[in-house]
């Protein structure tokens, strides 16, 4: 149990790939970004310069000043290509194996062991956190292998006898330090990245949503404002409804009476119903949904009893049901006007949501292993199945998908508390 836990909890930590990675990064608004970060940090490197830069000639430190120009051209050079090119990742990489080149020579060549370079080497062991950052996990951590090369070669090969003496601590420690601060760098940007890319999943999410809320509204008020025409207009004719009835009655001519109240009733059914339960999600959808079975020529059955609110996620209820309804609906282009129908029951107890939708299909539905049906290209009536059983999971529950002879149902019940 505490290995599965461990591995499952694991994957959730490291829940994207290197692809998932390298393409949040090279997003326009992340390289937008990480490209104005670099162009600060590397005019901050390009000020350091030339402040340093005199006072090494004030005290004849020409070695010094030598290397504040050759890290002043490059960075100079390196400003200008990420200006042209906005391509902060080959800039990152560049930028550093040329800093650790001019460095690695600038160590080799000090002849002057009373200046110290322990400044240099901690400055080096930052490097990790300041690539990953600006170029990401993947390129970032290439571009500081360039301080693990130059840490290994100056302290474990014969060309640390070119160095001042730093001590055996450093010698033998700086090199397996500073990979452990890569991979600390590493672990840390993955975190930053999985979470700035969750939420990017999650915005995207909310305005997918927010979207499917205004279009439901758009066609809900076009639901009302059909309504509120036919109800003017028989409003406007019910008095001429009543006399042609009141006519037949005085004439005794009953059956023309009773046929005339039947059509009188068919033309009532144009009137969608608005109010089918407290809850506002299911309400709307069911309002929809009961448009669009009005328009194919059947109405929509239901029983509805939703509280306004019960503990389910908003997303996870609309999703559901606009599923089910969608496959229900979906499928009754493929049946025969005279046999389409829909009945929905969707009822919540205080305690468990429980779905059922029953339709009339074309074909025999095929399941596969997992109990889901098999979409064909004639009756598209599988689309969205797995979504629902996901959320009836997700609440502590099961959904089924069976045919019984001609009929299709989907039946789902959760825990909601």
């Amino acid at each position: 149990m505490n290995i599965k836990f461990s591995v499952d909890n694991l994957r959730h930590r490291f829940r994207y790939s290197i692809d998932q990675l390298r393409e949040f990064e090279w997003t326009e608004e992340m390289r937008e970004q990480k490209t104005r970060t670099m162009m600060i940090i590397m005019f901050g490197f390009l000020i350091y310069t030339i402040l340093t830069f005199f006072p090494c000639i004030i005290h004849r430190y020409y070695h010094g000043a030598v290397t504040n120009i050759s890290i002043g051209i490059t960075f100079t050079a390196l400003i200008f290509y990420l200006w042209k090119s906005r391509n902060h990742v080959v800039t990152t990489i560049v930028g550093v194996y040329a800093f650790d080149a001019i460095l690695f020579f600038h160590f080799i060549m000090e002849t002057n062991w009373d200046i110290g370079m322990d400044a240099f080497w901690l400055f080096i062991l930052i490097t990790p956190f300041i690539t990953d950052f600006i170029a990401g996990v993947i390129y970032g951590t290439i571009a500081s292998f360039g301080g693990l090369l130059l840490g290994f070669l100056l302290l474990n090969t014969p060309l640390s006898g070119y160095l001042q003496p730093y001590g055996k601590n450093m010698m033998d420690w700086y090199t397996i330090i500073y990979l452990v601060v890569m991979v600390a760098a590493a672990i840390s940007q993955y975190e930053l990245t999985a979470s700035q890319i969750d939420k990017k999943v999650s915005d995207e999410k909310l305005a997918y949503y927010q979207q499917e809320r205004t279009n439901r509204l758009k066609e809900q008020l076009s639901i009302y404002e059909s309504n509120e025409q036919t109800i003017r207009k028989y409003k406007h004719d019910i008095r001429h409804y009543n006399r042609v009835l009141a006519g037949f009655i005085q004439n005794k001519e009953y059956e023309k009476a009773e046929a005339y109240l039947s059509e009188f009733d068919s033309m009532l059914e144009k009137v969608t119903a608005v109010s089918f339960c407290d809850n506002n999600i299911v309400n709307e959808l069911l309002t929809i949904y009961a448009s669009r079975c009005q328009k194919m020529g059947f109405k929509l059955r239901v029983k509805a009893i939703v509280p306004d609110r019960f503990p389910m996620e908003e997303m996870d209820l609309t999703s559901l049901v606009a599923n089910a309804l969608e496959n229900a609906v979906e499928a009754q282009n493929y049946v025969d006007k005279e046999n389409r129908s829909l009945q929905v029951e969707i009822t919540y107890d205080g305690r468990k949501l429980k779905l059922m939708t029953k339709n009339p299909c074309a074909v025999t539905t095929k399941f596969n292993e997992k109990g889901l049906p098999v979409s064909t290209r004639m009756v598209q009536s599988g689309i969205g199945t797995a979504q629902i059983k996901s959320i009836a999971e997700k609440y502590g529950g099961v959904a089924s998908f069976t045919q019984e002879n001609d009929f299709f149902l989907v039946k789902a019940v959760m825990t909601c508390l």
